[in-house]
């Protein structure tokens, strides 16, 4: 019988399994009627490319009640599962479910949902990045006002992007010397491996396809692997070259520490501009804000706080105050306005380095979070 991806969804702590479980190759690892005991072990469930028999009828289907953040975190741990498994079922369906999963998230707190790319770091770098990116497509290309059918292409491309590299990209991530020539070789030709995959796996939309294969042209002709330049290349692809860079400059990775965010954007717009749209550069600015949520930063009545909200004007977003003026934590965080002349933002600060990790469920609220 073929089998279907276990969706994260239908894995409910105290709740019983709706199906037999089997990994990757075919080992059942768990009867239907088990019942799960711990976030942990759906987790640790989830890493094994869960499969179920793919029964007439049968979907998988996200939570009715999910928060923004939830939403994200589902759609990185199903991804994962979908990239890993040998022969995956109903792909083309499968990642359309978790583009709609995204586009829920950012239509339910946009903010909350920003800030996972920043705040939320763990897991692996390749299956994190993008989603990452296609949440940075989802509300940038909602406020540029995409057709639907364009926005929901880019947000499929995102997630499948670097399917053609897929491994790779992991090992590089943690490597600190430069690139071999055959590493070299295998990036120049993953957007034409990655489109030949996403073929292979059922994909026939033309614009998913476009995108993916285009999301390395730039508008100067510098770009690869056609060399397109200007109007050849599609609104969507140079959306998801913009947060496909933007999303790889915030991120920590093993051979270098995040960029601020703030200084990824004025980078994006100042260097990246040379080689792309610097007006799409400037509304995709615009649209995720000077200040992106979830960034730390320090105010110039000497709090710390953190980002909670995009304001009416990039540079003066609503915050909550982590400390006091004179440095001392609070229990609670402390709403501010970013529009009040004591509580705008001076700086960018790295809250890891000052030790002030701070969670998401302290900043939204459980409700607006998990």
């Amino acid at each position: 019988m073929p089998r279907r991806l276990i969706h994260p969804s239908e894995l409910q702590v105290g709740q019983p399994l709706p199906c037999n479980a089997y990994d990757g190759k075919g080992t059942l690892l768990l009867c239907e009627g088990h019942v799960i005991t711990s976030d942990g072990q759906i987790e640790k469930l989830m890493r094994q490319a869960l499969m179920a028999d793919a029964r007439p009828g049968v979907s998988a289907k996200e939570p009715a009640r999910a928060s923004p953040l939830a939403l994200v975190l589902a759609v990185r741990r199903h991804l994962q599962a979908l990239l890993d498994a040998p022969s995956p079922a109903d792909f083309p369906a499968q990642v359309s479910r978790m583009a709609g999963m995204l586009r829920r998230a950012c239509r339910l707190n946009a903010d909350v949902a920003l800030a996972s790319i920043l705040m939320r770091r763990e897991g692996l770098y390749s299956i994190r990045h993008a989603v990452n990116v296609a949440v940075a497509c989802q509300i940038a290309g909602a406020a540029m006002q995409l057709a639907p059918a364009e926005l929901a292409a880019t947000t499929a491309a995102a997630l499948t992007m670097n399917i053609g590299m897929f491994q790779l990209q992991q090992r590089l991530q943690a490597q600190g010397g430069p690139l071999t020539d055959a590493q070299r070789a295998a990036v120049r030709g993953h957007c034409e491996r990655g489109v030949a995959l996403l073929r292979g796996h059922g994909v026939t939309d033309a614009l998913w396809l476009d995108i993916v294969q285009d999301h390395h042209e730039r508008p100067d002709g510098s770009g690869y692997p056609a060399g397109k330049a200007g109007d050849a290349i599609g609104l969507p692809a140079q959306l998801l070259s913009l947060a496909d860079v933007y999303c790889a400059r915030v991120a920590c990775r093993d051979s270098r520490p995040a960029m601020p965010p703030n200084v990824a954007l004025r980078w994006l717009f100042l260097n990246e501009g040379a080689t792309m749209d610097e007006h799409l550069a400037a509304r995709f600015i615009k649209a995720l804000g000077v200040y992106p949520p979830g960034t730390g930063v320090r105010l110039y009545n000497g709090s710390i706080a953190v980002v909670t909200q995009r304001g009416a004007t990039g540079h003066m977003p609503k915050v909550a105050s982590i400390t006091t003026r004179d440095g001392l934590r609070v229990g609670v965080p402390i709403r501010r306005r970013g529009d009040e002349p004591a509580h705008a933002v001076s700086a960018v600060v790295d809250l890891d380095e000052l030790q002030l990790a701070v969670g998401m469920e302290a900043l939204w609220g459980a409700d607006g979070v998990e």
